[in-house]
């Protein structure tokens, strides 16, 4: 259908950030700090986190569709910012743009698909279009990759945001043509009341569901100390000497190979359930991490950082699908907005001590320590598979 393709065009143009392979560095040049740039993350992931539920509310009560459209307009004023940006309060400028952004697409456009596969009839899951989707993500990242390190190296750092700007625009232009949905819970006038009554309402579901609470809790830890360690890799990169023209191609073959572990990842639920999946990567992602905390400085550290980027990725199209199995259509885009309001929160707390420990002590020090989170995720917080899921294994 048209408007599944329209889907996987936004997925496509949504990561055309030429940007992607020199983000650290790009601040590094403008002489900020492992803390200053972790900070900007943090600040970033606050905005997030104070408009995270609002944003949800907003997309429930509202409409998805205009959130939407909202949240991709924000990316304009962000990229144009970062192209005159030289110092730190500006950039702090162009996060607070990028963490609107953020706010008000995580969990809307899902919870705006699932609603639309849901409502067409469509002979196709949401499993598969999410799949499909992080598909054409993925390679469109691989893409602006191998062209965004390119861009940097002849024309400088500044310049990769420049290009940004044009599929940003598409991207916007997109959302209009989005096709109308039922809205169970849209109203036409903002009601104080309405408004947190859905919020408790939300809250209660989950604090109700053990299972809904241990897939936020570790899909947020889990992201935390992934999306951590790959803020490293860039200077790792650097430390191993590979010129920085190389930078996009290397990021490049990671994200073709994590399009088509998305891409097919609705296969591997035929034979396994999605709780042993996500565990079983949870598991993997653990090994990686450690080596790199324990000093290893060499074109193999490269690969585990590429293991990290597709393991970090490949494991949320699963992990998503279970959350929206066991929540309800009317408080979807709420109660995501709620998994993407915790792992922001996480952020907030914690990377800015990830950033002053790399400063005080080194990177590997930090990556160790973000192991160690990770193995106490995947101990106390496992997400426990159902019976029917049990039931497939064992066909299996």
């Amino acid at each position: 259908m048209w408007q599944i393709r329209k889907f996987y065009l936004t997925e496509f143009l949504k990561t055309q950030r030429y940007f992607i392979p020199i983000m650290i560095l790009f601040l590094q040049f403008h002489k900020l700090s492992f803390t200053e740039i972790f900070v900007l993350y943090a600040i970033q992931q606050a905005v997030v986190f104070l408009l995270e539920i609002p944003s949800g509310v907003v997309a429930d009560q509202f409409g998805k569709k205009a959130s939407l459209i909202f949240s991709r307009f924000c990316l304009l004023p962000a990229f144009a910012i970062f192209f005159v940006a030289d110092g730190f309060w500006l950039f702090l400028v162009a996060m607070i743009f990028m963490g609107i952004n953020k706010a008000f697409k995580s969990g809307t456009h899902k919870a705006y698909i699932y609603d639309y596969v849901e409502q067409s009839g469509t002979k196709i899951s949401f499993t598969e279009v999410v799949g499909k989707g992080k598909f054409w993500a993925r390679l469109g990242e691989a893409a602006a990759c191998a062209a965004g390190g390119v861009i940097a190296q002849k024309y400088g750092y500044n310049m990769v945001f420049v290009f940004a700007l044009a599929p940003a625009v598409v991207n916007c232009v997109n959302a209009l043509t989005y096709a109308k949905i039922e809205e169970k819970h849209k109203v036409s006038r903002f009601s104080l009341k309405s408004h947190f009554g859905h919020v408790f309402g939300s809250l209660k579901h989950i604090r109700g569901n053990r299972i809904v609470c241990r897939i936020i809790v570790n899909s947020a830890i889990f992201a935390f100390c992934l999306g951590a360690s790959e803020k490293f890799f860039q200077p790792y990169m650097r430390q191993v000497e590979i010129p920085i023209k190389w930078f996009g191609l290397i990021y490049t073959v990671v994200f073709i190979a994590t399009a088509f572990g998305s891409r097919y990842a609705y296969l591997f639920e035929k034979r396994f359930s999605r709780a042993n999946i996500t565990n079983v990567i949870g598991w993997l992602a653990v090994l990686p991490v450690v080596v790199l905390g324990l000093r290893l400085v060499s074109v193999g550290g490269v690969f585990l950082f590429l293991c990290v980027i597709f393991m970090r990725n490949v494991r949320r199209p699963p992990m998503i699908t279970e959350l929206n199995r066991h929540i309800e259509s009317g408080n979807r885009a709420t109660i995501l907005s709620i998994d993407a309001l915790f792992r922001a929160l996480l952020a907030l707390a914690f990377l800015p001590v990830v950033g002053f420990v790399s400063d005080a002590v080194s990177m590997h020090s930090a990556l160790l320590i973000l192991s160690g989170v990770l193995i106490v995720n995947q101990v106390l917080f496992f997400v426990p598979g159902s019976a029917q899921d049990k039931g497939r294994t064992a066909e299996a």
